[in-house]
């Protein structure tokens, strides 16, 4: 049985309540005033449902580019901006998210910088909370950009600034991806990014990225012109687009046996880190299918299946065999594999990052980087009919490195491993449901006071609270529980 965990904020001013679950819906009353500047009802701006977007979901892939200058003042509608914060953030049919947290926390808080005032993106009601009033488009690079969009890592949530980066690296591939499609433009920059400090940020909270949107200086031109032929089949288009592939994502414990064809394979490997298909007329380039940091790419791809170990090369979309023979039992000795039967996956895709290439000083940013790749295969294996996992727990790089017959290479550090392949049905992780809070929302200070929580997860799994009083302390992790077992937390 898997374990889950929820998070809860409570914020305290006559001890109003504010509940933010790790896995599955957000619920949250407006917070006191101490916390924001408004409580009153004028501080909400519910946005539109996000637009239906119906470009393919590897076209999606390939046009991802950003923009780093010359952004136009032409306003982003409300309805364009809700759809791309639905992408980043936002719930899905099934009360799961659009991203993936392989450590099962969702640690991101998402402020909306406008000319008028700053926001808060809420997930369970799909809605701005008003922050902060004030022009703040100043902060970070100047772009020109109408809207900039701050990812923010709550560390009371997620301990580990790494998983946090890696979860925004997903997030900001969604914004690339759906602003494109919407033809609007955006970027992701690292440049002054202390800058959200002056927002007034919690003191749990720290500034990891600007996304930067707006309309493209000039329009996209995009000419079709297939990657050089290989030993890879050429890369095709399925028929999901990207808001299918987020609503549909199969996450996996374990697989059948089917084995996966050179075209699945082809597919999966592209989406991780290649060149895109489409040839960019306007910047005269390929665009690589995730972003880079000051045009460094220093991750290496590594695939293991059932006959053998392939080094993966982007540049040229091709295999070539480094080790015969059957290493997933090694790999899976390497790694935390949790409930997930790592030595059965018919495919596993692992991303090294070579620290030759890209200096420690920037480790965060690969985090983000390695996020964003294990994110387009779980994307692409949907597209695929198929299911996938991320493992980010990796105990023995040594071991691993020598499975896939690197031992030598100890420039070569994993941060995450996929795994990709079909299913039965599948053992799907389902998030919990929203837990239902109760007790006082007034009160004294100096007098305890204990708050109920319940949740039920549909998968059976056991849960875990985590309470963060909003006053520099918190109840830490306390369970797990049985599903649908109500607990008492207590606070004075």
């Amino acid at each position: 049985m898997r374990k889950k965990s929820i998070s809860i904020i409570v914020c305290m001013l006559f001890i109003t309540a504010v509940l933010i679950p790790v896995s599955g819906n957000l619920t949250i009353e407006v917070p006191d005033e101490e916390y924001h500047q408004s409580t009153t009802a004028q501080g909400w701006i519910i946005l539109p449902e996000p637009t239906p977007v119906n470009m393919i979901l590897e076209e999606s892939i390939c046009r991802r580019l950003s923009f780093h200058t010359g952004y136009p003042a032409t306003p982003v509608t409300d309805e364009d901006l809700s759809t791309v914060l639905w992408a980043a953030y936002g719930v899905t049919p099934n009360g799961g998210r659009t991203v993936y947290s392989p450590n099962g926390t969702y640690s991101t808080t998402i402020y909306v910088i406008r000319s008028d005032a700053t926001y808060v993106y809420v997930t369970s009601n799909h809605s701005l909370f008003l922050w902060k009033t004030g022009n703040y488009l100043s902060l970070g690079q100047n772009t020109g950009a109408p809207i900039k969009i701050g990812l923010v890592w709550n560390m009371s949530i997620a301990g580990d600034e790494k998983a946090g980066m890696a979860e925004i690296g997903m997030i900001a591939q969604n914004i690339y991806f759906d602003a494109n499609a919407l033809d609007l433009a955006t970027l992701t920059t690292g440049m002054n990014v202390n800058d959200l400090y002056q927002l007034g940020l919690p003191s749990n909270e720290k500034p990891e990225i600007i996304m930067h949107l707006g309309h493209p200086p000039t329009p996209y031109s995009f000419t079709y012109n297939p990657l050089p032929q290989s030993n890879l089949p050429e890369i095709v288009n399925n028929t999901l687009t990207f808001a299918e592939a987020v609503n549909t994502r199969q996450i996996a414990t374990e697989w059948n046996n089917t084995v996966l064809t050179l075209l699945e394979q082809s597919q999966v490997l592209w989406a991780s880190y290649v060149a895109s298909y489409l040839y960019d007329n306007i910047n005269n380039k390929r665009h690589r299918t995730v972003p880079s940091a000051i045009a460094i790419y220093p991750f290496k791809i590594y695939m293991a299946n059932e006959t053998g170990v392939y080094f993966y090369t982007p540049t040229t979309h091709s295999l070539s065999l480094l080790v015969p023979g059957d290493k997933r039992e090694l790999i899976q000795d390497a790694v935390d594999p949790g409930n997930i039967s790592v030595a059965s996956a018919p495919l596993i895709i692992i991303p090294f990052w070579d620290k030759n290439v890209g200096g420690q000083s920037m480790i965060t940013w690969w985090y983000y980087e390695s996020g964003a790749i294990v994110h387009n295969i779980l994307l692409e294996a949907t597209a695929l009919n198929m299911a996938g996992n991320v493992l980010s727990v990796i105990t023995d790089q040594d071991g691993l490195r020598t499975a896939l017959g690197l031992s030598a290479q100890t420039n070569l550090v994993c941060l995450h491993v996929a795994l990709v392949g079909h299913t039965d049905g599948g053992t799907p992780n389902n998030p919990p449901t929203d837990p239902i809070l109760t007790g006082p929302s007034t009160g004294q200070r100096g007098i305890p006071y204990d708050y109920s929580v319940v949740a039920t997860d549909p998968d059976g799994d056991d849960l875990s609270y985590f309470a963060d009083w909003d006053d520099g302390t918190n109840s830490g992790w306390v369970g797990p529980y049985t599903s649908g077992t109500m607990m008492t937390l207590n606070h004075t």
